[in-house]
């Protein structure tokens, strides 16, 4: 009987859309458009364009690659099966970091809009109380995880309709803001991937009660990145009528000014409290990624075998504690946009390495997945190289000391 409603449900995959889309619909659509604008101003939709798809080549690599290596870290396995234990340990390493940059950026975010006056404060809360959550096995998923996600196309909803039904606010003088130039196209790109990530949650789940049907698996990331995208075509626009793009590339929390810009400030509180609100499983969600990899480097032996230990609920509790103390740390420490900066950066290596691995992977098949694995590892090598110079400078810390600390570790180099 197990073994039929487990059927019955990779069949249907009912819960596709909200485990891929309940991961990636966050801050890139609360935040993103700031520092896309800023980039490349009235180019932005083009960098959205290939943000989307840089996603949809690393999204297909991943869920080659997790039929082929299951468990928890499935591009880690491939990377190290077909590219080596030194490429495994650089991706591995830019993707835990990444994960946990983009935890605290979630967190950051979440305290502006609930507590502006004490952001970081409210960050490192929200982040334990996040980590306690999956601690004591909690998942949304099914039900939940589509109320949350009408809570948060009600949030953004409200805010489009406020920023065209009210008379926008004089632009900027001339010269002042981003200059409109093709040139930020990569930039704004790298960005605006940050926004997407959460697929693997779909395309390479660590558990296997949450993997789908074939069929399942390619309508939900279909539905959830046209959804995504659609949603943040609109958002930006609606922020573009009311701010301009010079007001929106300096703003740093654009939904709660673009309502003081549009006198509609009284809505404020009610869109910042169901912001913050909508931010909690983003939040558990970014952990739960970097849960996947790091308990893959832990049954290598690249990490402590303690910190695999399990709670009684199964979960990888040493793990989880160990995460949400390091990003509590970049919480406090640096801004959201510097931190999405990095953790978009770091990740964009780490899927460089996971599309060259689903590349040798799929070697001997050949077709189109072969060859948007290729496609995919180039775009997130210049994408990468387009990210500022000072969240390359980390991602360049990280690759070089997460390899030494993996390999100090298990004390094997090769």
């Amino acid at each position: 009987m197990a073994q039929q409603v487990e059927s019955s449900r990779l069949a249907s995959g009912s819960g596709a859309v909200p485990l891929a889309l309940g991961g990636m619909l966050g801050i890139g659509a609360f935040v993103g458009p700031a520092p896309a604008a800023a980039a490349a101003g009235m180019w932005f939709p083009l960098g959205l364009l290939i943000a989307l798809l840089a996603a949809t080549c690393s999204a297909s690599a991943t869920a080659h690659q997790s039929t082929a290596y299951r468990g928890p870290g499935a591009a880690y396995a491939c990377v190290r099966g077909r590219m080596g234990l030194l490429a495994a340990r650089v991706g591995a390493s830019a993707y835990v970091a990444g994960h946990i940059a983009a935890m605290a950026a979630i967190a950051r975010v979440l305290g502006d809009f609930f507590l502006p006056a004490s952001a970081p404060l409210v960050a490192s809360v929200a982040i334990l109380l996040v980590v306690l959550s999956a601690t004591a096995g909690l998942r949304i998923r099914g039900a939940a995880a589509w109320i949350w996600l009408a809570l948060t196309a009600a949030v953004l909803a409200l805010v489009v309709v406020t920023c065209f039904a009210i008379e926008p606010v004089p632009p900027l003088p001339t010269g002042v803001g981003p200059a409109d130039s093709a040139v930020g196209i990569t930039g704004a790109a790298g960005v605006l991937f940050f926004a997407f990530l959460g697929f693997e949650r779909l395309t390479a789940p660590s558990e296997e009660r949450d993997r789908v049907s074939r069929a399942a698996l390619k309508r939900g990331v279909v539905i959830s990145f046209v959804a995504l995208t659609a949603v943040l075509a609109v958002v930006t626009a609606a922020l573009v009528h009311q701010l301009g793009w010079s007001r929106l590339a300096l703003s740093p929390t654009p939904i709660r000014d673009v309502l003081t810009a549009a006198a509609a400030s009284e809505i404020a509180p009610l869109v910042s409290v169901g912001a913050a609100v909508a931010l909690l499983p983003v939040l558990l969600a970014a952990l739960e990624s970097a849960r996947s990899t790091a308990l893959a480097l832990v049954q290598d032996g690249d990490l402590p075998r303690g910190l695999g230990r399990r709670s009684g609920f199964g979960t990888p509790y040493l793990l989880d504690v160990g995460a949400g103390v390091a990003a509590v740390a970049v919480a406090l420490l640096v801004e959201p946009v510097t931190a999405m900066a990095f953790a978009a950066c770091s990740l964009l290596v780490h899927y460089a390495f996971a599309n060259a691995g689903a590349r040798l992977l799929l070697a001997d098949v050949g077709g189109w997945p072969m060859r948007g694995a290729c496609l995919g590892m180039g775009l997130s090598v210049v994408l990468a190289m387009s990210m500022p110079i000072s969240a390359m400078l980390a991602t360049l810390v990280v690759v070089l000391i997460g390899p030494l600390v993996t390999g100090g570790v298990s004390r094997r180099w090769r």
